[in-house]
């Protein structure tokens, strides 16, 4: 809960000035490609998770060599992702916003594969909802030296403990605010991932506690399917929000404080999502105890990758937390159709993992065994059978393949 959280911070470091700063494209997102002065030793302008900084520097390599003598800000890479677009790029993108002149360009490093100027409808989306003309970005896929180079710190960064300052807050809300509805907050909505491809990470059985929460009167909306403005609005006229945990939780974060009660259905055991980034924004903020366990895949590097899991319900503190918030779920939740329906998904996510048109990082490098010990360790044992076919159906077609 939220009064459990650190004390708020109130002020923002000021936004530093660098001189004669290399920038190259950036390789990958842990390589944000600046080069900055007596590098080790910077700690706001680096990339920074877990309160600590943890960028790599850049590779620097002979050749063509661009000079910039004009001031510039630096923002961050070039993320096509939505929740480290907001998570990392916006909160250095908000001071820079306020407090620099309105005709310096802001710096994006690139990778080879992006295309510019052509970023993802989704960046376009971010960047217009905090009225960032795009005609202001420069995405940088070339050796560059920028005679001065200006940089924000992160109001916020993914893994910090320390609540966002107070100030970031106070930024962020005079420049999206007057988009969002001017009324009290009334009514609850839940923010699913039951409509995203498994491989992507869920809750098995959430498309039935949805439908439950429907015959509630609880809104249940999916956020891809939304543009950014209307995902904005029905947070912020929203008294309660309930989000299955993944990155539509980040899309909380742009915006500033409002009087409501935020729950995060844990999908990962003890996760804390963005609790203290959000806890400031709201006026309670729990992250539900009912992580039931997961399977997983096993990813060529031989961990587990968890960003893909099925995770299953501990059903008794969903349910307490949910008649807690005023929701009678007991009255209309039946235990063999919830059981019947996270059968069904754990099966539907296996043929998926196992699906040969799956992208190959998120094919199975492990035996089958791997997830049959799953299944009896999660008390699944029931559909080893109906597992073994599908990863059996998986493994003659592999073999098919090698053969032609």
């Amino acid at each position: 809960m939220k009064d459990h959280a650190p004390e708020p911070q109130t002020a923002l470091p000021t936004v530093q000035r660098f001189e004669n700063v290399m920038v190259t494209p950036s390789p990958d997102r842990d390589t944000p490609g600046v080069l900055w002065p007596d590098f080790e030793q910077q700690t706001l302008a680096r990339l920074r998770r877990k309160d600590r900084p943890v960028c790599r520097p850049p590779a620097i390599t002979s050749g063509r060599l661009r000079i910039v003598d004009a001031p510039a800000i630096f923002v961050s890479m070039y993320d096509n992702h939505f929740g480290h677009t907001v998570a990392e790029t916006v909160p250095r993108l908000v001071q820079a916003l306020a407090e620099c002149p309105e005709d310096w360009p802001l710096v994006f490093t690139t990778n080879a594969q992006f295309r510019a100027p052509h970023p993802s409808p989704m960046f376009r989306a971010v960047m217009d909802w905090l009225d960032v003309p795009l005609e202001r970005l420069r995405f940088c896929s070339e050796q560059i030296v920028f005679r001065a180079l200006h940089v924000a710190a992160q109001a916020e960064h993914l893994g910090s403990r320390q609540p966002t300052p107070e100030r970031y807050l106070d930024l962020l809300e005079a420049r999206v605010h007057p988009k969002l509805p001017d009324a009290p907050c009334e009514g609850v909505t839940f923010v699913s991932r039951a409509a995203l491809p498994a491989e992507k990470g869920f809750h098995a059985a959430e498309v039935y506690l949805a439908a439950c929460l429907r015959q509630l009167g609880v809104q249940v909306v999916y956020p891809e399917e939304l543009t950014l403005p209307a995902q904005m609005e029905l947070y912020a006229r929203s008294r309660y929000l309930i989000f299955s945990e993944g990155s539509a939780l980040h899309g909380r974060q742009l915006f500033g404080r409002r009087d409501q009660h935020i729950s995060v259905l844990r999908r990962r055991f003890r996760s804390h999502l963005a609790e203290a980034q959000i806890a400031p924004r709201c006026t309670s903020l729990d992250h539900v105890s009912c992580f039931g366990g997961a399977l997983n895949v096993i990813g060529p590097a031989g961990r587990p990758v968890l960003h893909a899991m099925a995770s299953l319900y501990r059903v008794e503190p969903l349910l307490a937390h949910l008649e807690g918030i005023g929701l009678p779920i007991r009255k209309v939740w039946n235990t063999n159709v919830y059981g019947h329906v996270r059968d069904l998904d754990v099966l539907r996510w296996l043929a998926r993992m196992y699906d040969p048109k799956v992208a190959p990082w998120l094919r199975p490098s492990n035996a089958p065994d791997h997830i049959l010990e799953q299944l009896d360790a999660l008390e699944l044992g029931h559909l080893s059978d109906k597992a073994a076919k599908i990863m059996a159906g998986e493994s003659e077609h592999l073999r098919r393949q090698k053969r032609k």
